[in-house]
C-alpha cells in the first residue's frame, strides 16, 4: 500500500479554520470599535492621514472576505493568499514601526480595544501565521473526512481560539514600575519645556 500523498485534509481543515477564525475574530473586534480604527491605521504612519478612512474600510472588507474565502475548499486557496498577503503586510508595518522606535502604538489587531503597544514577537508571529496560510497551497491529501475528524477540528479551533490571547499576555512587555512611570513622566515633563 502507498503512503498517502499530500498534506492530511484534517490538518488543511484546522489550519484554514484556525485562520478563518483569527480574520473573523480580529473584525469583529474592529467593528465594535469602528470609529477608533481609522485612527488606528492613521497611527502607522505609513500613508497619508487622509487616506486611513479609506484604507481602514478597505482592510475590513479584505479581512472579512478572507475569513470566508478560507471557510471553503472551493475558495480557500484564494483565501489562503490573501491572508498571507495581509499578514505579511501587517508584520512589515509592525517592523517599521518598531525600526522607528513606535512601540507604544497600538497593534489594532483585535480593534483598539487592549492598547498593548507593539512588540517584535508580533512580526515573528505574522510570518508564522503567512507560512501557515501558504501551506494552504500544497498538495492535499486524498483521505476523505470523517464526523470524527471534523470534530476532532472544531475542537482544535476552539482551544486555539482560546490560547491565542493568553499567548499574547503571556508575551506582553511588562508594565513599567512605578519609579520607572515616574522618571519617564519627568522626562517628557522637561523635554517638553522651552
Amino acid at each position: 500500500m502507498d503512503p498517502p500523498s499530500g498534506v492530511d485534509p484534517l490538518l488543511e481543515l484546522a489550519i484554514a479554520w484556525s485562520l478563518a477564525a483569527l480574520f473573523g475574530a480580529s473584525t469583529v473586534h474592529k467593528l465594535a470599535a469602528l470609529e477608533e480604527w481609522p485612527g488606528v491605521v492613521r497611527n502607522y504612519r505609513l500613508l497619508p492621514d487622509a487616506l486611513a478612512p479609506a484604507v481602514a474600510a478597505a482592510l475590513l472588507i479584505a479581512a472579512t472576505l478572507t475569513a470566508v474565502a478560507l471557510l471553503w475548499p472551493a475558495t480557500r486557496r484564494i483565501g489562503a493568499c490573501a491572508a498571507a498577503a495581509q499578514l505579511l503586510a501587517f508584520g512589515a508595518a509592525l517592523a517599521i514601526n518598531l525600526k522607528r522606535g513606535r512601540s507604544s502604538i497600538d497593534c489594532g489587531c483585535f480593534g483598539s480595544r487592549l492598547r498593548d503597544g507593539i512588540a517584535g514577537w508580533m512580526v515573528a508571529r505574522n510570518a508564522i501565521l503567512a507560512l501557515l496560510a501558504l501551506s494552504l497551497l500544497l498538495p492535499m491529501g486524498t483521505r476523505r473526512l470523517t464526523v470524527l475528524d471534523i470534530a476532532a477540528c472544531t475542537g482544535c479551533v476552539a482551544a486555539l481560539c482560546l490560547l491565542y490571547p493568553v499567548i499574547a499576555v503571556v508575551l506582553r512587555r511588562p508594565a513599567p514600575l512605578a519609579v520607572e512611570s515616574r522618571a519617564a513622566a519627568a522626562a517628557s515633563t522637561a523635554a517638553r519645556r522651552p
